[in-house]
């Protein structure tokens, strides 16, 4: 099975450099435009299925690459590290703020990243678009090419 992981595109909140976890935050215009620019690139590429975040800004661009060519399946597994009360607030270095005891822990959000695989291992499928979020897809990498 081949895997491709995709990022959402940009959203006002990236900009500002807020944490988003798990605040429903959507994409603004470029972000759409990095979407559209991705399905040109992928446009030689056909995919059984597309998983996604529920979150509306990985939702919107898996929409804008697949664009009707294969079905999107939404997973909660996918969605990004909850953050608690940090949502919304400018983060400049979230190592100072690992231990909140609001936000997801390394570990819950590799155990998502695991149980989406095992997901994936029942399916038939040759080729797989994934459209997550930065923290779940870097924990997903690490459980694709065993480095965690």
């Amino acid at each position: 099975m081949e895997v491709v992981l995709v990022r959402h595109g940009e959203t006002d909140w990236n900009l500002d450099g807020r944490l988003m976890g798990q605040k429903d935050v959507p994409l603004n215009d470029k972000g759409r435009e990095q979407a559209e620019a991705l399905r040109n690139k992928l446009a030689n590429m056909s995919f059984d299925c597309c998983y996604s975040s529920p979150l509306s800004r990985a939702k919107e661009t898996a929409e804008i690459i697949c664009k009707g060519k294969c079905d999107i399946i939404c997973d909660d597994n996918l969605k990004e590290r909850f953050g608690g009360e940090l949502e919304g607030i400018i983060i400049n270095n979230w190592g100072d703020y690992e231990d909140n005891r609001t936000t997801e822990t390394d570990e819950e959000i590799l155990e998502r990243a695991r149980n989406f695989l095992k997901i994936l291992k029942k399916t038939n499928n040759h080729r797989v678009l994934v459209v997550s979020h930065n923290g779940l897809l870097k924990n997903l990498r690490y459980c694709i090419l065993g480095e965690k």
